[in-house]
C-alpha cells in the first residue's frame, strides 16, 4: 500500500478498539493463524482466531467491502481443523455477495521463519509426503496483486503460482539432506486465471536466504 501511495490504517491486536467507529472504503482481514499442525494440537484456539474473530471484525467494523485473507486449505483439507475452521470463517464473510476470500497457497519472502521451506533448509525431518504438490507464491506477488485487484473481484478467487515443486524435487534442488514423513498434502492453485506468480522463483528467494 505505500508503494502504491495508497493511504491506509493498520490495525492490530493492541488498537482495533480505537478503530470501531471509523468508516472504511475497505477492510483487509490478514489476521487469521497459518499454523496448521497448532491448529490441529490447539482446535479451540484455533476456532477463537479463525472463526470468531472473523465474525467480530464482520460486526463491529463499519466497511464497504471486506477483504479476507484465507488459505486454500479451505477446498483442500476440509478433513482437518485448520480447512474446517478456514471454511467456516470464508462462509461468514461470503453471506455478503460484495465481499471477496482471497484463498493463498505456500508462501515465501520476508519474515519467513517457519515452514516445510525451513525445514527443508536445515534438511530437519518434513512430516508430508515427498510427492505432496506444492505452488510457491511470493508474499510481494500477493500484496502487489491485491491492490492491484481489490475493487474488481468478489466472491472466491485462489491467487498465486500455477506451476508447482514435488517436496522430494525441490529438496534435491537446494541438497536438502530431509527425509519426507506422512501423508499426501498437495497445495496447488485452482483458478482459470493466468499469473505472473512463479513456482520457480522460490529457488533464487531460497538461494539467497542462506
Amino acid at each position: 500500500f505505500k508503494k502504491k501511495k495508497i493511504n491506509f490504517t493498520p490495525i492490530s491486536r493492541s488498537n482495533f478498539k480505537k478503530f470501531t467507529s471509523v468508516k472504511f472504503e475497505y477492510l483487509v482481514n490478514a489476521a487469521m493463524p497459518s499454523k496448521r499442525f497448532w491448529a490441529k494440537n490447539n482446535p479451540k484456539q484455533d476456532f477463537q482466531e479463525t472463526v470468531n474473530k472473523t465474525i467480530f471484525f464482520i460486526k463491529n467494523f463499519n466497511y464497504k467491502k471486506f477483504i479476507h485473507i484465507s488459505s486454500i486449505s479451505a477446498r483442500c483439507q476440509l478433513s482437518s481443523v485448520y480447512g474446517v475452521n478456514k471454511k467456516k470463517s470464508e462462509d461468514i464473510v461470503l453471506k455478503n455477495s460484495k465481499n471477496l476470500v482471497l484463498r493463498l497457497g505456500p508462501l515465501y519472502g520476508d519474515g519467513l521463519d517457519k515452514g516445510v521451506l525451513i525445514d527443508m533448509l536445515n534438511s530437519k525431518t518434513v512430516y508430508i509426503d515427498g510427492n505432496s504438490k506444492y505452488s510457491f507464491s511470493h508474499i510481494g506477488w500477493v500484496c502487489e496483486w491485491v491492490t492491484k485487484n481489490l475493487i474488481s473481484h468478489k466472491g472466491i478467487k485462489e491467487i498465486g503460482s500455477k506451476d508447482y515443486f514435488t517436496l522430494s524435487q525441490l529438496a534435491e534442488k537446494i541438497n536438502s539432506k530431509s527425509n519426507f514423513k506422512g501423508e499426501i498434502d498437495d497445495q496447488l492453485i485452482m483458478d482459470d486465471e493466468k499469473y505472473s506468480s512463479k513456482s520457480k522463483d522460490v529457488l533464487i528467494y531460497l538461494k539467497n536466504f542462506r
